[in-house]
């Protein structure tokens, strides 16, 4: 992810191959579909559609956050789906191929006690 300047924004980054077209998030040294290693950086749109998601009851050790959660896989304009938290809607409202967003949180400090931004999703129809 690339923050801007002051933090409060920012995108996602993925790598496309110039042979196949493969989109996927994050950075690559070859292409997992073709093989290349004729790739190049791409930024990730902030929109996308919920593809598939779970309600997590029982969170992992040292979860922060509130229980129910839903974790869920947003697919992208570009290809890939990226799975993060979805937050500030009610369980019982999300449905699959509904519109998401981008938005970001600040998570816990790091160990030098700067803050860490986390990137989540939020239904396109929400504040």
């Amino acid at each position: 992810m690339r923050l801007s300047e002051d933090g409060s924004d920012g995108v996602l980054l993925g790598t496309k191959c110039n042979g196949c077209g493969l989109c996927v998030f994050g950075d690559s040294v070859f292409c997992v579909r073709c093989t290349s290693g004729d790739l190049k950086a791409v930024d990730l749109s902030p929109d996308g559609t919920l593809y598939s998601y779970t309600i997590i009851h029982a969170p992992p050790a040292r979860w922060k956050g509130p229980v129910p959660y839903i974790l869920g896989s947003v697919k992208l304009p570009e290809g890939p789906q990226v799975l993060s938290e979805v937050i500030d809607i009610d369980p019982n409202a999300v449905e699959i191929d509904m519109p998401m967003k981008l938005v970001l949180r600040a998570g816990e400090a790091d160990d030098e006690g700067r803050e860490i931004m986390v990137y989540k999703w939020q239904a396109a129809t929400a504040g």
